[in-house]
């Protein structure tokens, strides 16, 4: 009786072992994954100048006349990059001549920019002492991107803030989509003295001055928020 017992068990565990090889139905799904990165681009053009013949002046200085003594020049660089470079030329100045001229800078890459700084432009040269900033302004115009509706907004300078440094404080990290633009006025003067005051050293003759504007954009994640425009 004990034996039968014995073998019973045996068997029904037997049973069980070939019971786990029973085959199964199965199915396999598979994720596949494509990741792009997009592309960050900025190109600057020339927007035209503010002396198309009648010298503009500042100041004390007046042109009643409509005489047309100097001349401001603004044309795209040159070379490879050009599309990265303007050359401004200033020619027969003299004091309280106002020359000015408009640039465009324009995103024409899929991930929107910030304007991160700004450089210059640093004058070099005898007459450097002598110029300075008569007024500014300049536009954003920002189509409907992003899920962010479209935008177009103008700052403009004023009595307090007519310099170089209220421009590159004003115009620090606005941003631009995709095909935005940021246009800039910018207008300087020729001063009679180094000071502005009776006292200063006199504005040479014959004398040049050269300076370099650098603006530098990037990613709009990576740099911080510009001030509301209101």
């Amino acid at each position: 009786m004990r034996k039968i017992v014995v073998i019973c068990v045996m068997a029904v565990m037997t049973l069980t072992l070939v019971g786990f090889g029973f085959a199964k139905w199965s199915d396999t799904v598979t994720i596949s994954s494509d990741v792009e990165t997009g592309n960050l681009q900025t190109t600057i053009a020339p927007g035209g100048v503010n002396d198309p013949g009648a010298d503009p002046q500042y100041g004390p200085g007046h042109n009643e006349e409509g005489k047309d003594v100097a001349s401001i020049e603004c044309v795209q660089g040159e070379g490879e990059n050009a599309d990265h470079s303007l050359n401004v030329t200033i020619e027969n100045g003299y004091p309280f001549y106002k020359p000015g001229f408009t640039f465009v800078i324009t995103s024409t890459g899929t991930v929107p920019v910030k304007i991160e700084d700004i450089q210059g432009p640093n004058w070099q040269g005898d007459l450097a002492p002598f110029i300075k900033v008569a007024g500014w302004s300049f536009t954003v115009d920002n189509p409907a991107a992003y899920g962010l509706p479209a935008e177009n907004f103008t700052v403009e300078s004023d009595e307090n803030n007519s310099t170089w440094d209220g421009l590159v404080e004003a115009i620090g990290h606005q941003q631009l989509h995709q095909n935005g633009t940021l246009t800039v006025n910018l207008e300087f003067y020729i001063d009679e003295t180094d000071n502005g005051q009776e006292d200063g050293n006199l504005c040479p003759m014959n004398a040049s001055a050269t300076g370099t504007i650098t603006i530098k954009s990037s990613q709009w994640n990576e740099v911080g928020t510009a001030e509301t425009v209101e």
